[in-house]
C-alpha cells in the first residue's frame, strides 16, 4: 500500500533533519511518498517541496509580522493538501507558530501527527504543551531533559538522541586534534597560528545584526594578536554578494568559504557564534566558543518578557551553568566580544577546561541514529493505523 507523508519545517536546520529523516523513511519503506515544506536537503532526499524554507525563515518576534501574508497563504495550501485525502501522516519539525496550527488541522481530519524536534515550550509559551498533547500523536525529542518535561504533562514522548551526532562526521567529533594540519592546509591557513571561527547565522537578518560587531571585534583582537586568523564559513543559503556590504577592505583579514562549517569549527581555537544549532555543533566537535545574540530592539524586549531561560546557548542550558560565555544584545558589542575572546586566547588552560565541559555535554546527547529511530516510529505507526 502506498502512503503520502507530509514533512513541514520552517528553518534551515529543520531542513537538514528533515532531509536525513526522509532518506531513512524511503530507505526503510520505499512505498511512502513524501512532500512538504523544506529546502535543498529535503529536496535532494526526494521530497516534493511545494514551498522553500528560505521564503518563510525569520528570526525574532517582530520580523515574523513581515512574513504573515506568505505564511497565511502557505497554511491555506497545506490545508488543501490535507483535504485531498491523500496524506496519511504529518511530520512537524520545530517551527511551532505555524506547525501547531497544522497539527490541529491534521488531527481534525483524522490524520496522524508526529512532532520531531520539539518546540522550545520549556523556554517560553508553556501553554503550548496542552496543544501538543491534544493534537500530536507522538513527539520525538532530541534533548535529554525534554523527555521528562513532556512525560510530566502526559504527552506520548520518546527521546531519540540528537540528529547532529549522525550529521557531523565522527572524525570531527570529540575535541581531538587529529587531522587539524590537513584541514588547515585545505583551508589555506597556518595550523601553528591562532584561529578564530566566526558563525553569525544563516539568515540575512542574523548576519546584519551579529556580523558587524564581530568584524569590529576581530580588528581589536588583531591589534593585540596580529597573527590571529579569522575564518567565516558561509551557509549555503547566504548569497556571497550579500557579504560585500559587511566585509569591506578594512576586514581583508577575514577568510570566508562556501560551506566548510565543520572544518572551520574543528580547526578553530575559539568560535564566536550566534546562539542556536551552531553552539551544539561546536559542543559535539569540542571547540571552545563564545555565544552571542542580537536582534531588533522590539524583538529583544519581547524576548525579555516572554522567554524564561537562564542561558541562550544550548551547551550552557544542558550543563545547567555557563560553560561558554554569553554576550546578549547590548552586551554583544565589539569591545566586549574582543575582551572576552582575548581572555580565553591568552590562557590555554581556560580553553582546555571548556573542552572538558563540552565533552560532558556531547555525552548527554545520546547515541547516533536519531533519523532511523524516528523513521521506524513513523512507519510502524502508519502501518498499524491502516491495518
Amino acid at each position: 500500500m502506498s502512503y503520502e507523508l507530509l514533512i513541514i519545517t520552517g528553518e534551515d536546520s529543520g531542513d537538514l533533519y528533515g532531509g536525513n529523516l526522509a532518506k531513512e523513511i524511503q530507505r526503510l519503506s520505499p512505498d511512502i511518498n513524501i512532500s512538504g515544506v523544506g529546502g535543498r536537503r529535503m529536496r535532494s532526499a526526494g521530497v516534493d517541496i511545494f514551498c522553500d524554507v528560505s521564503d518563510i525563515s525569520v528570526v525574532g518576534f517582530w520580523e515574523v509580522i513581515e512574513k504573515l501574508g506568505l505564511i497565511r497563504r502557505l497554511y491555506k495550501q497545506v490545508v488543501e493538501r490535507l483535504d485531498s485525502g491523500n496524506v496519511k501522516g504529518v511530520v512537524l519539525i520545530d517551527y511551532p507558530g505555524f506547525n501547531l496550527k497544522v497539527a490541529k488541522a491534521a488531527k481534525e481530519r483524522g490524520i496522524p501527527v508526529f512532532y520531531y524536534i520539539s518546540p522550545q515550550v520549556w523556554a517560553w509559551r508553556k501553554s503550548r504543551v496542552k496543544t501538543i498533547k491534544k493534537y500530536v500523536d507522538k513527539i520525538m525529542v532530541i534533548l535529554p531533559f525534554e523527555k521528562e518535561f513532556y512525560k510530566k504533562e502526559g504527552v506520548d514522548v520518546e527521546f531519540v538522541g540528537h540528529p547532529l551526532l549522525e550529521v557531523i562526521p565522527p572524525p570531527l567529533q570529540g575535541g581531538e586534534l587529529g587531522g587539524r594540519e590537513e584541514i588547515c592546509r585545505e583551508l589555506g591557513v597556518d595550523d601553528k597560528k591562532l584561529i578564530i571561527g566566526i558563525l553569525p547565522g544563516s539568515r540575512k537578518k542574523e548576519i546584519a545584526y551579529m556580523l558587524p560587531p564581530i568584524l569590529k571585534a576581530s580588528s581589536l583582537i588583531k591589534e593585540k594578536y596580529p597573527s590571529t586568523q579569522f575564518l567565516l564559513p558561509l551557509s549555503s543559503s547566504v548569497d556571497e554578494n550579500y557579504l560585500k556590504d559587511f566585509i569591506t577592505s578594512e576586514y581583508s583579514h577575514i577568510k570566508h568559504y562556501r560551506g566548510k562549517n565543520y572544518d572551520v569549527m574543528k580547526v578553530s581555537d575559539l568560535l564566536i557564534t550566534k546562539s542556536g544549532t551552531s553552539t551544539l555543533e561546536a559542543a559535539i566537535i569540542g571547540t571552545p566558543m563564545m555565544v552571542i545574540y542580537k536582534s531588533s530592539f522590539i524583538s529583544f524586549c519581547l524576548a525579555k518578557i516572554l522567554v524564561y531561560l537562564s542561558y541562550a546557548g544550548l551547551p550552557n542550558l544542558l550543563a545547567g551553568r555557563e560553560i561558554a560565555p554569553e554576550l546578549i544584545q547590548f552586551g554583544a558589542n565589539p569591545g566586549n566580544i574582543a575582551e572576552k575572546a582575548m581572555y580565553f586566547l591568552k590562557d590555554q588552560n581556560r580553553l582546555n577546561q571548556m573542552k572538558e565541559e563540552l565533552k560532558k555535554v556531547k555525552h548527554s546527547l545520546g547515541e547516533p541514529g536519531a533519523s532511523k529511530k524516528v523513521a521506524w516510529i513513523i512507519i510502524e505507526y502508519l502501518k498499524n493505523s491502516t491495518n
